[in-house]
């Protein structure tokens, strides 16, 4: 008996089935039955994860067989040995760490204030534009509805900046914003105009920007509470609008004072009918 009485009918299919694939004259529609066929093999219990993907987690304390036994990996005794692994990140024996030793750079002032800022050169543009009339009070207001200033939203007010444009006419004009630098509010007065700082928190200041929202509503005008605004809104060389109203240094006013509007009396000596 022959080996090739077995193997003859094994031949016959292969060679039949391979002629059926890959034939150049095997039509579409058998092609693509084929693949149908093929397709219906894989199913969703023969699919896993990639070679490599995965791995068996490792199983302390098993025995000096599975080599984490004993110890489990963490040797004998001493701070790591322990349960919870007591050492912190950063720590560096009780010594000085390294995020001590270095010193700190920068500082971030929750105080301070931004102010937007305004150059005089574009005021005079805007004017010479017709955007803001130069014969009525430029406020806050008036130069937001004018777009000479953006995104005041993250600015405690408006600040007037640099020097005068001469090839552009400067009117005398009546400015009321936060702050002035000292050229531009010196050039403000030369020319016939006046100056004065008015202080705004953000209550005040929204009234400033969107007066429609707060028709009928009754809201007192901002007063500055903190001392660096008290000294410099009732300084007259700073033009702050109290400068009028409080003739005296507000060095010498206690917070009761200010709080009531009270005007401190200057020292004076007592006539002898008082005594």
């Amino acid at each position: 008996m022959s080996f090739n009485m077995f193997t003859q009918p094994l031949k016959s299919l292969l060679s039949t089935s391979s002629s059926k694939l890959f034939s150049s004259t095997a039509s579409a529609s058998s092609s693509s039955s084929i693949i149908r066929s093929a397709s219906t093999f894989t199913h969703l219990g023969d699919l896993q994860p990639a070679k490599g993907s995965t791995h068996a987690d490792i199983r302390y304390g098993r025995g000096p067989g599975s080599q984490r036994g004993g110890t489990s990996g963490r040797g004998h005794k001493g701070q790591k040995a322990r349960n919870g692994k007591g050492v912190r990140l950063g720590f560096e024996g009780g010594q000085t760490p390294l995020h001590r030793k270095v010193p700190k750079r920068g500082f971030n002032n929750f105080t301070s204030k931004q102010y937007a800022p305004l150059s005089l050169s574009t005021l005079q543009q805007f004017i010479f534009e017709g955007k803001i009339n130069p014969d009525e009070p430029i406020t806050i207001n008036t130069i937001i509805r004018s777009n000479a200033v953006h995104g005041l939203s993250k600015y405690q007010g408006i600040k007037l900046l640099g020097e005068p444009n001469f090839d552009l006419p400067l009117p005398s004009l009546n400015l009321n914003l936060s702050r002035y630098s000292k050229i531009s509010a010196e050039s403000i007065i030369q020319s016939g105009g006046k100056v004065t700082a008015i202080y705004h928190n953000n209550l005040s200041l929204r009234k400033e920007i969107f007066p429609d929202k707060f028709i009928g509503k009754q809201i007192k005008d901002a007063k500055p509470t903190r001392k660096t605004d008290i000294l410099y809104y009732t300084n007259p060389k700073k033009y702050g609008y109290l400068a009028d109203s409080i003739p005296t240094s507000a060095r010498k006013m206690t917070t009761e004072q200010w709080s009531e509007g009270a005007v401190p009396v200057t020292n004076t000596t007592e006539s002898p009918a008082q005594i």
